[in-house]
């Protein structure tokens, strides 16, 4: 294996280990607390900072991440694709949602007081922008797991099942997200768990084209032969 590929296996690894740490570790740095959504642990002091510094840390990986040439049947590469990516990331830290509606005490005693942190607001439209942003990384995450992971591999393989299914677990989340948001129901902390059903996924697929799993059975193997 070139140095090259060794990298691009490293970025993959880090991509992945990074989307799958969001929504277990912001609870933990927050006491357990779950709140209404992921992006409003930018508002409790331990889980904004992880909050900020993992998502800039996915983002410069994204945007950094070359990928595979385009193909014939393809309209747009990996290197683009991520950098969309990469990009809508940093908007999701530089225009973080409202502080309102978190469902969380503490938030809400940081929204009365008006001493809110770093780019904090109460504005409904930028709030917008922010779930937009998210929206796009999201979606964007769930492509590259369902046509750009799966494609060269063999159908019938677990990697290509598992590809298409993690890009449409992803998808199927934000679709559930957008009906949410629409109607008029009410669920206590139904954005949060529908984040974390769409991170989840794409944070295995990306571990999965790291080839973590034989880097495990190398490390199993070199310890116990």
């Amino acid at each position: 294996m070139t140095e090259l590929q060794q990298s691009t296996y490293r970025i993959r690894k880090l991509i992945g280990f990074l989307g799958i740490s969001l929504p277990l570790a912001l609870p933990l740095l927050a006491s357990n607390m779950i709140v209404s959504s992921i992006s409003h642990y930018y508002y409790l002091t331990a889980p904004s900072l992880y909050f900020i510094i993992v998502l800039s840390s996915l983002a410069l990986f994204l945007i950094s991440y070359k990928g595979h040439p385009i193909e014939t049947d393809e309209f747009i590469n990996d290197d683009w694709l991520t950098n969309l990516a990469g990009f809508a990331a940093l908007l999701v830290v530089l225009i973080p949602t409202a502080c309102n509606d978190s469902g969380n005490a503490t938030i809400n005693e940081i929204c009365s007081s008006c001493n809110l942190p770093l780019f904090g607001h109460l504005n409904d439209l930028t709030s917008t922008y922010h779930f937009v942003a998210a929206g796009v990384f999201v979606f964007l995450m769930g492509w590259m797991s369902f046509f750009k992971f799966s494609r060269g591999q063999d159908r019938t393989s677990w990697q290509y099942k598992l590809y298409k299914t993690c890009g449409l677990i992803t998808w199927l989340a934000i679709s559930l997200l957008i009906i949410y948001f629409l109607s008029d129901f009410k669920i206590n902390n139904f954005v949060f768990w529908m984040e974390t059903l769409a991170i989840l996924p794409f944070g295995l697929s990306w571990l999965v084209k790291g080839e973590t799993i034989k880097d495990i059975k190398a490390m199993h193997k070199k310890m116990f032969g």
